[in-house]
């Protein structure tokens, strides 16, 4: 995991930066100490030489003093002694040092003109009256090799001790970070696929178990509000197929108004028929005459009544290739006896045959309460003409989508209109404007729903007096193949 690694990586940084640390000090540390230690030892050897220096100077003379410097040098390793007069001052000698043997002060400094360096010591001595000093030199070989070895044992050391951190750390963050977040990685990703019955369970006490304990409360409460959801929309179908339902039956009521008067014609038929065979005015072919008439006006009034039915009946949406030319059809045929009883004409304007996948229920009870509302809007004799064509639109804001083909139905009629107020408001449920007995305001508000639920939308303009037209657009989704056909 990237997030194990990152943590991994900040831990074994600070803590290599933090050994480095340790290790400088230490290392500068035990460095000084040499450092100490060699001047210590080159103190202490001026001062046991500088007495012995001073009494053989006096008893025995110069010579024999400077012999024993060069005895001295001769059971020393490295170290080599030899006497300086400070008067007049050695010009070798630094100025800073001269001062502090002249104030009678053991003075030391690092000579760097020679490689490996030269630690260079002085001890102060007085012959009478006379300044002068043993000077000690010893090469800084044996304390650059320390340092080396010092700086190399370190950097081992903290290799290996980095190297385990690294390895312990990654172990330690691939169990208590890695696993753990790809779970919760897991259990995120089924959770989007909609598997909300999965938990995530983790065995430590931390952060990350409480995010873990946190995520399958939500997976619960995702749970048992999808549940609600459902149950919501189950009933909120189920309350809407009822209100299409009643919005149909309510259409039924006034269409069986208009076809009491459409049946009425050939029941007169039939019934003047019948008794010119009982009476035995028809006899012969004059007889058959009558009885196929009879017949004929029977089948006529069956398929009055059985339309009527058939849109009348409850049954579950279903779509299946329609032909929304013939689907027009049927619908104003159905609606024919109701618009002739108002003294309006219906028309149908067509390039064609359409064919759509829909519901062809849904999309003719949404036909039918446009025309009917359009019938009811006329006042007076005129003609309400529904067009088809494809036509290219750009759908609503709350639709979405860019510009493209939709197939355009219009009902256009020749009524009072809609007044600019009221017209935002056509589409609620239960707003209405027609007089007490002539509608529910349910109407409108079910077609639309039922050409929503066909990826579609309705539009409508209207000016006071001059009539209205109500829009119905079916998405390009629905339209199957289909030969250009001949403009009726």
């Amino acid at each position: 995991m990237k997030l194990a690694r990152k943590l991994t990586l900040a831990l074994v940084l600070l803590a290599f930066a933090v050994i480095v640390g340790l290790e400088t000090f230490e290392v500068r540390r035990e460095l000084a100490r040499s450092a100490l230690d060699m001047q210590h030892d080159h103190r202490m050897l001026g001062h046991t030489l500088g007495g012995s220096f001073i009494r053989a100077w006096e008893l025995e003379g110069e010579n024999e003093a400077l012999m024993l410097l060069a005895d001295a040098n001769r059971f020393q390793g490295q170290v080599r002694l030899r006497w300086r007069w400070l008067d007049p001052p050695d010009a070798e000698l630094p100025r800073e040092q001269v001062e502090a043997l002249r104030a009678d002060q053991d003075t030391f400094f690092v000579d760097d003109r020679v490689e490996p360096g030269l630690l260079r010591s002085f001890t102060p001595v007085h012959i009478g009256d006379r300044p002068g000093a043993i000077e000690i030199i010893e090469p800084l070989t044996e304390l650059r090799m320390q340092v080396r070895q010092t700086v190399a044992g370190t950097a081992v050391a903290t290799a290996a001790i980095t190297l385990a951190f690294l390895l312990v750390a990654m172990a330690m963050g691939r169990r208590l970070v890695g696993r753990p977040v790809e779970q919760l990685v897991e259990f995120a990703h089924r959770i989007g696929q909609g598997d909300l019955e999965t938990r995530v369970h983790l065995p430590q006490k931390d952060e990350l178990a409480t995010l873990a304990s946190a995520m399958n409360q939500m997976a619960s409460g995702l749970s048992a509000a999808r549940a609600q959801v459902a149950a919501e929309t189950a009933a909120r179908l189920a309350t809407l197929e009822h209100l299409r339902h009643s919005d149909r039956l309510a259409t039924v009521g006034k269409l069986a108004s208009g076809m009491a008067h459409e049946l009425g014609t050939p029941l007169n038929v039939v019934l003047g028929r019948a008794k010119m065979i009982s009476s035995g005015d028809a006899e012969g072919d004059e007889s058959r005459e009558c009885a196929r008439i009879i017949a004929q006006q029977v089948h006529h009034m069956t398929d009055i009544i059985r339309q009527l039915l058939d849109f009348a009946r409850r049954r579950e949406p279903r779509r299946a290739p329609e032909d929304l030319t013939e689907l027009v059809d049927r619908t104003l045929t159905l609606l024919k006896p109701l618009a002739a009883r108002r003294n309006v004409v219906l028309t149908r304007e067509a390039p064609g045959p359409m064919n759509l996948k829909v519901d062809a229920g849904q999309i003719q009870q949404a036909l039918t309460n446009l025309v009917v509302n359009g019938i009811q809007a006329m006042k007076r004799p005129g003609t309400l003409r529904v067009r088809m064509e494809r036509a290219r639109a750009l759908p609503p804001t709350e639709l979405g989508g860019p510009e493209a083909e939709w197939v355009r139905v219009d009902v256009t009629d020749e009524g009072e209109g809609i007044a600019p107020d009221v017209l935002p408001r056509v589409f609620e449920p239960f707003f209405t404007t027609k007089d007490v007995g002539e509608g529910t305001g349910l109407g409108l508000s079910v077609s639309y729903g039922l050409i929503r639920d066909h990826g579609g939308w309705i539009s409508v303009s209207s000016e006071p007096g001059r009539g209205s037209c109500f829009s119905i657009f079916l998405p390009p989704g629905t339209q199957e193949e289909e030969p250009e056909g001949t403009p009726t």
